[in-house]
């Protein structure tokens, strides 16, 4: 019993820090993408950023530099969810996770956005070029307004095996999460006399909420990617799919930190615990200034 109520605690502190490392990364890709705001315009061979956010104050390097750091880290938030569910189905099949395992992990959920960054960074970036397809293309769009980021040759090697990666990032992290929360249920469902209530409890929120972390993407950024993918090859465009980059990357930072707070038990009880003792402190204080002005 002593055993069983030590491994909670300690699957507990070990979460924490993949949840951690979530939320970090969300920290990052929010303000990256509020500093951004992109529009993306498609085009046969180009792909250009027209950023309208405050880093258009900057130059064109520092939101260069913001777009990398957006694109890394939201792949990285999608390989950090994929080794916390595989962290949560080693501790319900083996019941032990060594640290160097945890160190392991991460070191590899950093060496995918690392390799993505590589390529991106290696693809060919001429913005006179892209700027110059953009304007030939849409000739009444006023570049002016914004700062021209962009690739200027999407169909080179490296810019496809970025987007390769991208695909994988976007399409796979849903379908992967979804294989291990299916695993993960099944040993639920099969051993729950055997694990106490408050843990499997515990287990199937976090699970949930996880899942809806890594279900987001296929709201917020797939509709997105696959307009990007098919005004690619049949050079057609839509203002209405340019300009809803950037507010459902802003629907999915801001939702996911909150899906962590509401699905992870402790989370939300320290939450309701600091907004109750919030509420009772507004009360006391009424209360007394009330009988104060009475008297």
């Amino acid at each position: 019993m002593m055993s069983d109520m030590e491994n909670r605690v300690r699957s507990l502190k070990d979460m924490k820090i993949y949840l951690f490392n979530t939320l970090v990364l969300q920290f990052i890709s929010t303000i990256s993408a509020y500093f951004l705001q992109c529009r993306a315009v498609p085009s046969s061979d180009t792909m250009a950023l027209l950023c309208y956010g405050p880093c258009k104050y900057f130059g064109t390097i520092p939101c260069k530099v913001i777009f990398q750091i957006l694109e890394t880290s939201l792949i990285a938030c999608a390989t950090s969810l994929i080794i916390a569910f595989y962290y949560r189905y080693e501790m319900l099949t083996t019941n032990s996770f060594t640290r160097n395992r945890h160190y392991k992990q991460l070191v590899i959920s950093y060496g995918i956005p690392l390799v993505f960054l590589i390529f991106e960074v290696l693809s060919p970036s001429d913005l006179s070029k892209v700027a110059a397809e953009l304007m030939a293309l849409h000739p009444t769009y006023d570049i002016d307004s914004y700062t021209v980021l962009g690739f200027s040759e999407v169909k080179s090697v490296i810019a496809t095996i970025q987007t390769l990666l991208m695909m994988l990032g976007i399409y796979g992290t849903p379908f992967i999460a979804l294989l291990f929360r299916s695993k993960i249920m099944k040993i639920l469902n099969k051993t729950s006399k055997s694990y106490h209530a408050e843990k499997i409890e515990q287990t199937k929120s976090m699970i949930q909420g996880l899942t809806l972390q890594t279900l987001l993407p296929l709201f917020c950024y797939v509709p997105s990617f696959t307009y990007y993918i098919y005004a690619q090859y049949t050079h057609s465009d839509s203002l209405v799919a340019e300009f809803a980059v950037s507010p459902f990357g802003f629907i999915y930072t801001i939702f996911d930190p909150l899906l962590t707070i509401y699905y992870v038990l402790p989370y939300r009880r320290t939450f309701n615990a600091i907004f109750r003792k919030h509420s009772v402190s507004n009360v006391t204080f009424i209360q007394s200034e009330t009988t104060r002005r009475v008297i």
